[in-house]
């Protein structure tokens, strides 16, 4: 019995599952709220009801402390896979949407403000940037490999469009609109999509149609 009872005072208490949970909530909040300027442990850690000794034991630095929590809480793209392009984009358009109009919005506008100020957020963040493009690219490549759409298409040059284009409504749409704006959301998202295939349709057409005229693309 006191083998039993040393052991497992050695072991300390069993681990908070819902630590982690609870930090990259009150990390994504005090970072909308107040940049990277405001962004530490302290301030992290009384949003979270937690001691900082558990964010110091999880992560060292409050740059990879930010970068965990985006990969979290923001912009999840590895997600995405319903096993057909239009799917694969709709759901893309609408995690941008959800994410620029959500509870942490202001984030997106901190982010490129504190990347061109502070550029040693450029290097604990490249890791978490990286892995985005990559899989939101890896989204129009298992089109490729599917058939879906011609293997001329350009994978960043999709990504753009459907990014640029959900981003730029949202940004543009002034405050009063709001409301009619998210109400019609799903509706611009599948018209964009369809614009966006539309318009792949239309260059793989083209190319096909140069091929069997014998003309050089």
């Amino acid at each position: 019995m006191t083998d039993v009872a040393t052991s497992i005072a050695a072991r300390g208490r069993p681990r908070d599952p819902s630590i982690e949970s609870r930090v990259f909530d009150a990390a994504m909040a005090q970072y909308a709220e107040a940049g990277w300027s405001g962004f530490n442990f302290e301030s992290v850690a009384r949003k979270a009801c937690v001691g900082k000794a558990s964010l110091y034991r999880r992560w060292p630095t409050r740059g990879e402390l930010l970068r965990h929590t985006l990969q979290a809480r923001w912009l999840t793209v590895s997600c995405i896979d319903t096993g057909n392009i239009r799917g694969d984009l709709e759901e893309l358009a609408r995690m941008i949407a959800r994410t620029l109009t959500g509870p942490y919005s202001e984030a997106h506008a901190r982010i490129s403000l504190d990347s061109a100020r502070h550029p040693e957020m450029l290097d604990f963040l490249r890791p978490y940037s990286d892995d985005t493009i990559r899989h939101g690219r890896a989204i129009v490549r298992r089109a490729i490999a599917r058939g879906e759409i011609t293997p001329a298409t350009n994978p960043g040059l999709m990504m753009d469009m459907v990014v640029g284009a959900v981003t730029n409504h949202i940004r543009t749409t002034p405050a009063r609109l709001r409301g009619v704006m998210m109400a019609k959301m799903q509706d611009f998202v599948s018209e964009l999509v369809e614009a966006v295939l539309r318009g792949v349709r239309a260059t793989d057409m083209t190319e096909n149609d140069k091929k069997d005229r014998g003309v050089s693309a």
